[in-house]
């Protein structure tokens, strides 16, 4: 004869009950914290370095990296407008920090969407910038890119250092090659930048720890983990930089290194506990005491 069934009690349907609204607060709170953290912000940093071969002067420097654009039109118009706003805070330098772009595989021309992001960079004139090559630049024929951008009339820097005329004055700006991609080479600042402000930057922190690197590093590719829980911090950051210098602010002895969360995605379009960022750093320079 068959079994009969017994029905679910009243405190077990409760019970059930209460796990599916538990389930689903905890599922809204993450798509809520998701959402908000794909929405670009301003971060506003400041820096202070003493420096004995500078003159004293605070300097408004605007950072961004890792804006990973896709290739669409709308992808491009967020772009431009993002750097309509960081044209409109009036910062005296603009630093651009790599990955630039999604991945090429995923695109039907990417020559031209190449040259639509560089065009773009020319928004933030007539503030001076600064530009070095990310790692998705170095897996897409780098030698391309730095010549893309030459022949477009933005300046990009390999291992290399430029003097750029702020309206504060001149500014020694070294840009190192990215190291995830291995084409960090270490270059000195010349005679030339002797008694200017100076700062390097590059795409993968783990170069501003090269022995030789020291002063003031801006770096990005890290995105701070792109997802990162509390008390646990990110799941996974492809750099060899030491795990206190995979966000934000990083001093030693030897070097001041900040890390930006960047703007775009990658690999997954999701952000969580690493909000999409361009920062406006105040670095004030400043006599040792």
């Amino acid at each position: 004869m068959p079994v009969p069934v017994q029905p679910c009690s009243a405190p077990f349907m409760r019970k059930l009950s209460l796990l599916a609204l538990a389930l689903a607060v905890i599922a809204a709170a993450v798509l809520f914290v998701v959402s908000r953290d794909l929405q670009t912000r301003r971060n506003d940093v400041s820096i202070s370095i003493a420096d004995t071969d500078a003159p004293v002067v605070t300097l408004s420097i605007a950072v961004l990296g890792d804006i990973h654009v896709p290739e669409n039109p709308d992808a491009l118009a967020s772009t431009r407008q993002l750097l309509a706003e960081v044209k409109a805070s009036e910062p005296d330098l603009v630093l651009f920090v790599g990955d630039y772009i999604v991945d090429p595989s995923r695109m039907n021309d990417f020559p031209t969407h190449r040259e639509n992001v560089i065009n773009a960079f020319k928004l933030v004139d007539p503030v001076p910038r600064a530009i070095v090559l990310g790692n998705y630049e170095g897996w897409s024929d780098p030698d391309s890119w730095l010549a893309a951008f030459e022949r477009l009339g933005v300046d990009a820097m390999e291992n290399q250092t430029r003097i750029l005329e702020t309206k504060k004055g001149p500014v020694c700006v070294r840009g190192f090659g990215d190291a995830f991609s291995e084409r960090f080479r270490y270059v000195d600042f010349p005679v030339s930048c002797r008694g200017v402000p100076k700062l390097s930057i590059t795409h993968d922190p783990a170069g501003a720890f090269e022995a030789r690197v020291k002063g003031l590093v801006i770096a990005g590719h890290t995105h701070c983990g792109q997802v990162s829980f509390p008390f646990v911090g990110p799941l996974w950051v492809p750099s060899e930089a030491p795990p206190a210098a995979y966000c934000g602010l990083y001093r030693d002895r030897e070097r001041t290194l900040f890390v930006t969360s960047g703007v775009g995605t990658s690999i997954l379009p999701l952000r969580f506990g690493a909000p999409s960022q361009w920062d406006f750093i105040t670095l004030k320079i400043n006599r040792p005491e």
